[in-house]
């Protein structure tokens, strides 16, 4: 978890909170792994209550809102490794930081359209 840590120390982008909590799904299994708390362009931050195996890769879905799916908007679709785990504030939960693995062109606008929506007007975190 050191290394994690490190990681979260030296981020260089900010990540901003969303004022949904879109659910997130792994793919290969059809799980829901937690919840996304907050993103950037490179990656999120999860909140479960399962720790993801650290340097393991998933293909996740991001799920939006039912108003945007009706509307036709399809939910993301990304490749993504976790990079860290932690204990989180909220208990009884923890937090994953995943970390995007070379996403299409495409994808990357539909994360900054993400971004663009749903980001808190005040709420930006840096970790």
């Amino acid at each position: 978890m050191a290394d994690g840590l490190l990681l979260a120390d030296k981020r260089e982008l900010i990540r901003r909170e969303l004022i949904y909590y879109l659910k997130v799904t792994d793919l290969l299994n059809s799980q829901e792994i937690g919840r996304m708390v907050d993103i950037h362009a490179k990656g999120l931050l999860l909140m479960g209550s399962t720790a993801l195996t650290i340097g393991h890769d998933y293909v996740i879905s991001l799920e939006l809102p039912k108003a945007l799916r009706e509307r036709g908007a399809a939910n993301i679709v990304v490749k993504a490794r976790s990079v860290w785990c932690r204990p989180s504030q909220t208990q009884p939960y923890l937090e994953n930081g995943l970390m995007f693995i070379d996403p299409s062109q495409e994808t990357e606008a539909a994360i900054e359209n993400l971004i663009q929506i749903f980001a808190m007007p005040s709420g930006t975190m840096s970790f």
